[in-house]
């Protein structure tokens, strides 16, 4: 697991920064931002994004191949490192030959198992740092499973990056942390590198401070941040990208050597109720949809609903028991919370108790 291991970090901070706009517009802008984010000193990697996966043809999708000399252009005016996203082979192959300094796999690349593949073998054994974004979804193992095809590659170092998760609803961020699944990968694969993207999951520059501050807290081991001169302007996410201004006042508030800290007690119970009423919601979404199943089994009469045997309601039980046991629920609860999930759906009565029994 060599290749989990600290990536390189030139700030004086323990964690890294990557900073600047979502997407290279001009070479003009790109160099403006630069140099205001080379005086903070603790940026490790000026981020530009060139390919924009866009979900309509009709927005902006990057500017392409042309946005590699820019960025050339940036680390010889400034000397400062560059970063970019690729989402394919020929994107890998030409920011090999522009020597770009680090690259990372976007949310919708990281989706897809084939494209991933193929970008680890164009990659397959060079130096560059490669970090891999979380999937769209909440789906760890489609992550950890990205991370491990560029291992498998030779890629030297392979980190990772939180930019949260698309969820049903409307909710107070953007996408959401679950900050319980990055803490579930950097347990299976101790020493990687995770930084957290709170630009992606405020999705507002109001919340990007706040984000941060909480991925500080759960230990992240840096931040990319989206940076713009000029944020109204921007031709793709210009309500999550903050100013210079913004991100220097930011980043003198947080302190990347250690964990950070509430610093601002309602805001954080703020962002934790947003958490739970998204839970919430997709709770009742997940009971409606169990009693419809239910209802739809009890329409088609007695040919529908066979009667278990008492092995199958045990065997049932038990595994509901195990799973209630291994969140840390109390299994008489779960019981009791299906029987009444069961009575008001109408199905005829099927009791999972014995295989909660000897369990509550």
């Amino acid at each position: 697991m060599d290749n989990l291991q600290g990536l390189n970090k030139n700030g004086n901070a323990s964690k890294m920064l990557i900073a600047g706009p979502c997407s290279a517009e001009s070479p003009e802008q790109l160099l403006e931002t630069a140099r205001i984010l080379q005086q903070c000193g603790s940026v490790d990697y000026f981020r530009a994004g060139l390919w924009k996966p866009r979900t309509s043809p009709d927005s902006f999708q990057g500017v392409g191949e042309t946005g590699l000399d820019w960025l050339e252009t940036v680390r010889k005016e400034t000397g400062m490192k560059v970063a970019t996203e690729i989402a394919c082979e020929k994107h890998v192959a030409v920011a090999l030959k522009h020597n770009i300094d680090l690259l990372w796999l976007g949310a919708r690349t990281v989706s897809n198992p084939f494209v991933v593949q193929d970008i680890a073998d164009a990659l397959r054994g060079t130096d560059i740092p490669v970090l891999v974004k979380n999937p769209l979804n909440p789906d760890i193992e489609l992550w950890y499973g990205a991370i491990n095809r560029l291992i498998k590659a030779g890629v030297k170092e392979v980190g990772a990056i939180h930019r949260g998760f698309s969820v049903w609803g409307t909710h107070m961020y953007r996408n959401q942390p679950i900050w319980r699944i990055p803490a579930e990968l950097m347990e299976r694969m101790p020493g990687i590198t995770v930084v957290c993207d709170p630009s992606h999951i405020a999705g507002k520059s109001i919340l990007v401070p706040l984000v941060a501050e909480r991925a500080l807290e759960n230990g992240t081991g840096g931040l990319m941040v989206e940076v713009h001169p000029d944020p109204p302007s921007a031709m793709s996410d210009a309500s999550q990208q903050l100013t210079p201004a913004a991100f220097i006042s930011m980043m003198k508030e947080l302190d990347l050597d250690r964990k950070g800290y509430c610093k601002n007690a309602p805001d954080q119970i703020d962002e934790l109720s947003s958490e739970m009423d998204m839970v919430d919601e997709l709770l009742v979404h997940a009971i409606a949809s169990r009693m419809e199943l239910s209802r739809k089994i009890a329409s088609m009469g007695p040919a529908g609903s066979p009667k278990p045997s008492a092995a199958g309601k045990s065997a049932a039980g038990e595994r509901l028991a195990d799973l209630a046991s291994g969140d840390g629920l109390r299994p008489g609860f779960i019981s009791r919370l299906f029987g009444e999930i069961a009575r008001e759906s109408g199905k005829p009565k099927y009791s999972l108790n014995s295989g909660f029994k000897n369990r509550i």
